[in-house]
């Protein structure tokens, strides 16, 4: 099919039509920053964008990452396969050059990535959680044992619950063993609630959450257990 992996480095009609044809139909509202609020990302040189595109230049498949610089953690924001491209290995093709590529340029503490808890009730429209969460961990990701939801976008009242943080990549110094230290983590965590909802709110299910990264030892991370 001619397919090949190019990086998109400002907001350009590739990232409109991955925007548009991939992420857009792909997560649900409340999980998708607005195309604006990503090319502004995109531009300020903090996000960076990996699509797989056919022989006409059309996206087929798209990751979308953003940089913490002060926590020296990378997100995967999005990543979306095209309808026509599934099951074709071409979603893991592309996670795996993305978090090798952000490693080598970044040389960052974590790589992680959110979905949403199989547990958790889910909107069949945008994707099979089982399936995602089995996808992402062939590629060898990890579930961080906490209490996560998706800071809001524009305010504590727009959290995404029944989510899974996930860790793609470790540097080896954090890690202890199956636990990874909870510090970049809090100050990862710290600057996307801050980013996403204007402040630091003082709830029970934030500090929960910081809790659960402060913990002696480090934060546990592993397989995902129904339940846990």
């Amino acid at each position: 099919m001619g397919l090949r992996t190019v990086e998109c480095t400002s907001p350009d009609a590739l990232f409109t039509a991955v925007y548009r044809e991939l992420f857009a139909p792909s997560f649900p509202p409340e999980e998708l920053e607005s195309e604006a609020a990503l090319a502004r990302a995109l531009h300020a040189g903090s996000a960076s964008l990996f699509a797989v595109v056919d022989e006409a230049g059309g996206p087929v498949a798209a990751a979308f990452g953003e940089w913490s610089a002060a926590a020296r953690v990378q997100l995967l924001t999005y990543l979306a396969v095209g309808p026509a491209a599934r099951g074709g290995g071409i979603g893991g093709r592309l996670l795996r050059e993305a978090v090798r590529s952000w490693a080598a340029r970044r040389d960052p503490c974590l790589v992680l990535a959110e979905i949403e808890d199989p547990d958790a009730p889910a909107d069949e429209a945008h994707g099979d959680p089982r399936r995602r969460l089995a996808f992402y961990e062939a590629a060898g990701a990890k579930v961080l044992d906490v209490p996560y939801f998706q800071p809001g976008i524009g305010g504590p009242g727009a959290r995404v619950h029944g989510m899974l943080l996930l860790v793609l990549h470790a540097a080896p110094q954090l890690t202890r063993g199956e636990a990874v230290d909870g510090g970049a983590l809090r100050t990862f965590l710290e600057e996307y609630l801050e980013e996403a909802e204007g402040t630091i709110a003082r709830d029970e299910e934030t500090a929960a959450l910081f809790a659960a990264l402060d913990r002696p030892g480090g934060v546990p991370m592993g397989h995902w257990r129904p339940g846990s």
